[in-house]
């Protein structure tokens, strides 16, 4: 029982404190009348962070301390949001968005590596891990904003940061008192590899779809905050955009795990990504509130495939998964990073959002479709090479 909430409930309790933290960094600047710059430049910081943490990841996680860098993230994280919770001055809430990427980069790129380890006691199928673990963590994505948005009647923004220190120190201690099978993995006796490690990784296929993907959402809700502001959306309701998304997000993940062999055919891709564009169609023409729920609702099934994608292929072949693991956070770090000066770039200050939404569909489309070209061709030469095709290689 404990080890089924280590792999799914604590990536749950993990991503509600950062959907949390970010929704709520978010809002509170928007609400005390910044723009979108201002917002943006906490998502600016937070990638800025995440890309120098991540790229160090490869030499500093191991399977052997892991578990011990999982505990001391979460002890570092409780205290940012401690800070965060009495602190109004803009310079001194960019630093700490700053540092929070850092402890945050640390604890995700150990937990999965943890959470391989784990798992594979049960010889637990990846593409089943993957959804399931997707499905956790979007579900904490989506209840860190829905929870601080119906906290907000009641408190200040910033006040809700105590929730997220409270969720770290509990996370710590359950993970304290988690005792696996193996604290570390041991030699297994040689023999056929597994079906899935001779199937090709499309990681790199997977890191196309997200640096335009995730780029593409989070200038999104750099505009969302200051969008629903002009607009009168209630705090709950702009709470329920987001959490539409990430359990959407999280159901499609889960979803797409009984879809035998998806993860092989990277067409799925180019079908999900064409909901994204229709959402951003909607976030730029909707002024009816429900509308931006069904815009969220349809991100969120094409990020679900995204991100269950990239985790899916870069734990394909265990033997380079700590590498591409660390990849994919540092992918994610430069989304974060790259996305405040795209929405900068594609909004002036003051005026309607509904083109720049349409340009960022734009580039989605154009993203979707030089990741389907790509993979058709590592597709077509891994063909070859099968084939015995002269200069296939």
């Amino acid at each position: 029982m404990l080890k089924r909430f280590v792999l799914y409930g604590l990536p749950f309790l993990a991503d509600l404190i950062v959907g949390l933290v970010l929704f709520v960094g978010r809002h509170s600047l928007a609400s005390r009348g910044f723009d979108e710059v201002t917002v943006g430049s906490i998502v600016l910081c937070y990638g800025f962070g995440y890309v120098v943490s991540s790229l160090l990841m490869s030499k500093i996680v191991t399977l052997a301390r892991a578990k011990a860098e999982m505990l001391i993230s979460l002890v570092v994280i409780a205290v940012i949001c401690l800070v965060l919770a009495n602190v109004q001055t803009l310079l001194l809430i960019q630093v700490l968005y700053l540092l929070f990427p850092l402890t945050v980069s640390l604890y995700f790129n150990a937990f999965q590596i943890y959470m391989l380890g784990i798992s594979n006691e049960d010889a637990r199928p990846l593409a089943m891990t993957i959804g399931r673990f997707t499905f956790a963590w979007s579900l904490g994505y989506a209840v860190g904003p829905f929870f601080s948005s119906l906290l907000k009647n009641y408190t200040t923004w910033t006040q809700t940061y105590y929730l997220a220190a409270g969720v770290a120190l509990l996370m710590g201690l359950l993970l304290y008192r988690f005792k696996p099978v193996q604290e570390a993995r041991t030699e297994t006796v040689s023999g056929p590899a597994p079906v899935q490690s001779r199937r090709r990784s499309l990681v790199t296929v997977s890191w196309v779809g997200t640096l335009v993907g995730w780029t593409v959402y989070n200038a999104l809700v750099i505009y969302w905050p200051v969008q629903a502001v002009q607009l009168g959306v209630s705090s709950t309701m702009k709470g329920m955009v987001e959490f539409s998304f990430a359990l959407a997000q999280g159901l499609s993940g889960l979803a797409l795990a009984y879809v035998p062999g998806w993860h092989h055919k990277p067409k799925w891709m180019s079908g999900l990504g064409a909901l994204a564009v229709i959402s951003l169609v909607l976030f730029g023409s909707g002024t009816y509130a429900p509308l931006f729920l069904v815009a969220g609702v349809l991100y969120g099934i094409y990020s679900g495939g995204l991100f269950s994608f990239m985790a899916y292929h870069s734990m394909l072949h265990e033997d380079k998964a700590v590498r591409r693991v660390a990849l994919n956070e540092t992918f994610v770090g430069i989304c974060f990073l790259i996305a405040s000066p795209v929405a900068g770039l594609l909004h002036r200050s003051g005026t309607p959002f509904g083109g720049s939404y349409l340009r960022l569909a734009g580039i989605l489309a154009v993203g979707l479709t030089a990741q389907a070209l790509y993979a058709a061709y590592l597709l077509r030469r891994e063909a070859g090479v099968a084939a015995g095709v002269p200069g296939a290689v």
